[in-house]
């Protein structure tokens, strides 16, 4: 049957492929994906079309007409412009399920900040004469006639460039996209050409074959045409890097579906015209995730855009907060640490919400005014990219109250000297419990969730419901911190800390003190599944409400992932009661995390 030969191949080498990479991205797949992949359809079908249709005509390749079904559109058969597509669809997605671990921004080449750095207007002046003297080689070239040519080279050079400048993009973010559907696409194309589905017309030809059956040109091009769809896809992400990592330039809502015109503006920006501080902080904060927050690092690669930036940097704050009393060397210096945390957090609060021009390019040099307060410069960093303008001020007072909880408990110096009666531990009651649970885990919920709504331009969510969900997220925060309660009991001992309230423990003749000293008692196995209970009661009543939260920026899809990622922690401790796991990786394998987030995403 006519056209069975050519729509063969496809059926059976590429769609397949195309749909096995759609399923295994479809959970981690954002609106920003579905953007760059169509564009570079537009591109990729319109660039094609011209050239191959030239060679058609000059009959550099020719293909049997009982190969094909018989549409063709300027001599191109309707299974070639189907070829451009789906050779285009399948780099993209192996492209974007490379790049789905990182943040395009923290990749960014920056300038070291020096006085003698060009000012905004130098730099924007040197851009205008940049341009003109673009238009100006343009025209010259138009005159010779070689404009398509050197358009072209042009192209791959900007690509070659583009990824250059990114400087650290891991290398497999460029290799995998390019070599991978490259080496599958020689062997399909092998299969093809010694089928005589298509045939290279040996006068037209070096007459070099990779092996038997491939030619030196058909492997060129399938490397040379998979080189400028993966840099496509890094340009695409280049230029998105910029527009969502500096709010100060673009300072208005980036849409899903950014305009020509904001992609372009991005595209133009000067590296001079960069943040340096923020993009070296960004990166701090991704370090700082990787390693502390298993859970959270993966949901992350659900959220895109800025969202995802600011729901980094919170997380950094928090991270480097907690830090900061924890690594303190006794109990006073933790103690004056936190209140100048205190401090330098209120003025901060206040300093960037009365002077705006704290967010102005002209100011960047200006040092954070939490270095005012001799924080480590690590936690000054992280609290001078805290993203201010969306969050309320409360929340973080009450991490801070947490943090001052933890410092309730008994020093080392207390323990040696045996004063340790159950009294002198903070969390007495259940109420205290839940305050503590609100104060380190449900105030992180309600922080995250002030973002979510800040860079969601849904508007139809009422005031009272909105103040409902978020609410409901305290909540969940609250019972996911009863899970990492239960999981460290015996790890807190080691500190000379109990979270279990002091009167669960005199029901069974138990104080604190006596835990810290030995966790692993059946009453302690008893009164953790207690907790684990009251956990996964407040989770079942709370979870409707992750459904109500807004789809853009991926902020619906990465709050559940975490929340059930984090959840799967609970099930795991009822599942193996009889133990006492210490390692916090002992507690859920990696394939059972990955396999319980991808359920959550595709949910």
């Amino acid at each position: 049957m006519a056209g069975l030969e050519y729509a063969f191949v496809h059926a059976k080498y590429t769609i397949p492929v195309a749909i096995l990479l759609t399923v295994l991205l479809q959970p981690f797949k954002t609106s920003v994906d579905n953007y760059k992949i169509t564009y570079l359809l537009i591109i990729a079908i319109t660039a094609a079309t011209p050239w191959d249709s030239y060679l058609l005509t000059n009959k550099v390749w020719t293909y049997p007409e009982h190969a094909i079904i018989g549409i063709t559109l300027w001599k191109i058969p309707f299974e070639e412009y189907f070829f451009f597509a789906v050779q285009t669809y399948i780099t993209s997605l192996i492209c974007i399920l490379a790049g789905k671990s990182i943040i395009p921004t923290a990749f960014l080449p920056t300038l070291p900040i020096t006085p003698s750095s060009p000012s905004i207007e130098e730099a924007n002046l040197k851009l205008q004469k940049k341009k003109h003297l673009v238009q100006n080689d343009y025209k010259r070239l138009r005159r010779i006639g070689l404009f398509g040519a050197i358009f072209i080279a042009s192209l791959i050079t900007i690509g070659v460039k583009l990824v250059q400048s990114g400087g650290q993009v891991p290398r497999k973010n460029v290799l995998i996209p390019i070599l991978l559907p490259t080496g599958y696409l020689w062997f399909v194309d092998s299969l093809a050409l010694k089928k005589g589905t298509w045939v290279i017309n040996p006068e037209k030809s070096f007459g070099i074959k990779l092996w038997k059956y491939l030619d030196i040109e058909e492997a060129l091009f399938f490397l040379m045409s998979n080189i400028l769809i993966t840099f496509g896809q890094l340009a695409f992400d280049h230029t998105l890097a910029v527009i969502n990592g500096f709010p100060e330039i673009f300072n208005f809502a980036i849409p899903s579906w950014p305009s020509l015109f904001i992609m372009i503006r991005g595209l133009g920006i000067s590296v001079r015209n960069y943040t340096p501080r923020r993009v070296s902080n960004l990166r701090d904060a991704i370090l700082k995730l990787q390693n502390k927050s298993r859970s959270f690092s993966l949901a992350s690669s659900v959220f895109e855009g800025r969202l995802r930036i600011d729901l980094v940097l919170l997380y950094a704050f928090c991270r480097n907060a907690d830090d900061l009393i924890d690594e303190a060397e006794n109990r006073e210096e933790a103690q004056k640490a936190l209140v100048k945390l205190s401090d330098a957090l209120s003025n901060t609060f206040s300093y960037r919400r009365s002077e705006k021009s704290t967010f102005k390019i002209q100011n960047k040099l200006k040092p954070p005014i939490s270095m005012l307060y001799n924080l480590p410069e690590e936690m000054a960093s992280s609290l001078e990219m805290l993203p201010i303008e969306a969050l309320p001020i409360k929340p973080i007072q009450g991490l801070l109250e947490g943090f001052g909880m933890d410092l309730q408990f008994p020093s080392s110096d207390e323990k040696e000297n045996k004063t340790m009666p159950g009294g002198e531990f903070p969390i007495k009651t259940e109420s205290d419990l839940k305050r503590y649970g609100y104060c380190v885990a449900g105030t992180v919920a309600e922080l995250l969730l002030h973002l979510v709504f800040h860079h969601s331009p849904t508007k139809n969510i009422a005031k009272k419901e909105r103040a409902e969900i978020i609410q409901a997220g305290v909540n969940m925060g609250i019972a996911l911190q009863y899970i990492n309660i239960s999981r460290d009991i015996a790890k807190d001992a080691l500190i000379g800390r109990c979270y279990i309230p002091s009167d669960w423990l005199a029901e069974y003749n138990l104080t604190p003190a006596m835990v810290v000293e030995n966790p692993d008692r059946p009453e302690v196995r008893i009164l953790r599944r207690r907790l684990l209970r009251n956990a996964m009661e407040i989770y079942y009543q709370n979870r409707g409400a992750i459904e109500k939260l807004p789809t853009h920026g991926g902020a619906r899809k990465g709050v559940r992932g975490a929340v059930e990622n984090y959840v799967e922690i609970g099930r795991v401790l009822l599942e193996r009661d009889g133990e006492m796991p210490i390692r916090n990786d002992e507690t859920v394998s990696k394939s059972r995390r990955l396999w319980v987030f991808v359920k959550a995403l595709c949910a």
